[in-house]
């Protein structure tokens, strides 16, 4: 046995106005057919809802009223989850994604939200973190994809990927046939790395990982940094997530390191609180294409 929504309301309006004729008014109705309808509820249910002369909600009544209260609040809910669902097909969403994700994250990401969700229209920026962590405070950018983002207060995450880190030295480096080497192999060479004031996180945590087994070196901030500006024919080594590898341009190679180094992560960075409805369809994509590359391990 089911109530019908709408006498739910009926019963409700009812207790709330303590009166039959005031609960007419506020439904837009004549008396003697919401009383009919109620009479219907109370048949229905084989009880009695309400005392009459006065009007007051019975035990059963009041159980009655705040188990409708709560269904029709859940209907509600349904609606409008419904509603939100049907808006996260369509809209704008402004990414802003790191210089190491240019290669291959990204491009895929575009792919996987073209083939499913041609609905949602992405806008793209390239630019160092500390210019995507500025646009994602100021509301430039709905969300940032990034190794080691800075992650501002009430901002959410999504990891996409853990990997280990990979040597990279020129081509006629004495090191690059090796199939593993230990940074120990590195000693007195030039560790080459980008301004820190472009992505401070990511160059604090490329020296801590440099540092962790305990060696020291010689650091050089290139002029012109970006993996298109590799400057390693004279010497000196980098350090890039091992995935990159395969990217670089020639005259470089990539080799993985033997040292248990940290890993370096992949994130999606945005504010849940004033994204568009489009966001929570990027960022569960961009869960399922991770797991399904093998990015990382089902929870």
């Amino acid at each position: 046995m089911s109530v019908e929504l709408r006498l739910m309301r009926y019963v409700i309006a009812v207790a709330e106005e303590g009166s039959f004729q005031r609960a007419a008014e506020r439904l837009h109705m004549a008396q003697p057919p919401l009383s009919r309808q109620i009479r219907q509820v109370e048949r229905q249910l084989g009880v009695d809802l309400f005392h009459r002369r006065p009007t007051r909600l019975t035990e059963p009544g009041r159980v009655f009223v705040a188990s409708a209260r709560e269904v029709l609040a859940e209907a509600e809910r349904a609606v409008a989850r419904t509603r939100q669902a049907a808006r996260a097909e369509v809209g704008v969403v402004r990414v802003g994604y790191g210089p190491t994700t240019a290669w291959e994250e990204m491009p895929r990401l575009v792919a996987a939200m073209r083939d499913e969700h041609a609905g949602v229209q992405l806008e793209t920026r390239e630019a160092w973190d500390a210019e995507l962590d500025a646009a994602l405070r100021d509301g430039a950018l709905d969300v940032g994809l990034g190794r080691h983002l800075p992650v501002p207060p009430r901002f959410a995450t999504q990891t996409l990927r853990r990997e280990r880190f990979a040597v990279v030295v020129g081509d006629e480096h004495p090191l690059a046939q090796r199939a593993t080497v230990a940074l120990r192999d590195l000693r007195g060479e030039t560790f080459q790395l980008f301004d820190r004031r472009l992505a401070p996180d990511y160059h604090d945590a490329l020296l801590a990982a440099l540092h962790s087994t305990g060696e020291t070196f010689e650091v050089w901030e290139n002029p012109i940094p970006g993996l298109r500006n590799l400057n390693l024919h004279s010497g000196g080594f980098m350090l890039l997530p091992r995935s990159i590898g395969a990217q670089l341009p020639g005259r470089v190679a990539c080799v993985p390191i033997s040292d248990d180094l940290p890993p370096v992560e992949l994130t999606l960075v945005w504010r849940p609180q004033t994204a568009p409805p489009a966001v929570g369809v990027l960022v569960e994509t961009a869960r399922r294409l991770a797991l399904s590359q093998g990015w990382i391990e089902p929870a």
